[in-house]
């Protein structure tokens, strides 16, 4: 049964992929009833081939409500995804939108918000000020990339963020 279930899962993944509006409509569908935290990569990609509005807004809607086990370390996984890059401002914003625990991949979010963009940057911040408490040693480490970071942002906008950021991580461990 359970070997059944997965290829149909697997069959749902590839759908996903597919140009006919309808396969993919109706594989967001089954994920959406049946899916499990595998979901999540396989949906991210299908977001990042897609330009059809529809599609997107089927998969921001399930992946903002995604609440499965292991959905946080998928998140995770799909930030260090090259194919994926152009959707990773929907992979952190998934951390706040479904409410995860962000606060185990502190670092890897901070790091997030250095490499990305000014919009990625925003959304780490967002997430982490969401989150009840986060691991001070992550914070620390943290705030030394952040500071650096800064040092060499020659961007106005996403300099405001990770000044943004690094009040906040100060905060969390109560440094000025």
């Amino acid at each position: 049964m359970a070997g059944k279930k997965q290829d149909l899962l697997d069959h749902a993944f590839a759908a996903l992929l597919s140009d006919d509006d309808a396969k993919v409509l109706a594989a967001i569908a089954y994920v959406q009833e049946r899916g499990d935290a595998r979901a999540i990569i396989p949906l991210l990609q299908a977001l990042a081939r897609t330009s059809d509005q529809h599609r997107q807004q089927k998969i921001h809607e399930l992946l903002y409500q995604v609440k499965v086990k292991d959905a946080a370390a998928e998140l995770v996984k799909a930030l260090d995804e090259p194919e994926l890059r152009g959707v990773r401002q929907t992979v952190i914003a998934t951390f706040w939108n479904a409410g995860l625990d962000a606060a185990p991949h502190t670092e890897k979010l901070v790091a997030s918000a250095v490499e990305g963009t000014a919009e990625e940057c925003f959304e780490c911040l967002t997430v982490l000020e969401n989150q009840e408490e986060l691991p001070e040693k992550a914070v620390l480490q943290g705030i030394k990339l952040v500071n650096a970071a800064i040092a060499s942002n020659t961007d106005e906008y996403k300099g405001v963020m990770l000044g943004s950021l690094l009040v906040e991580l100060k905060a969390r461990v109560g440094k000025d």
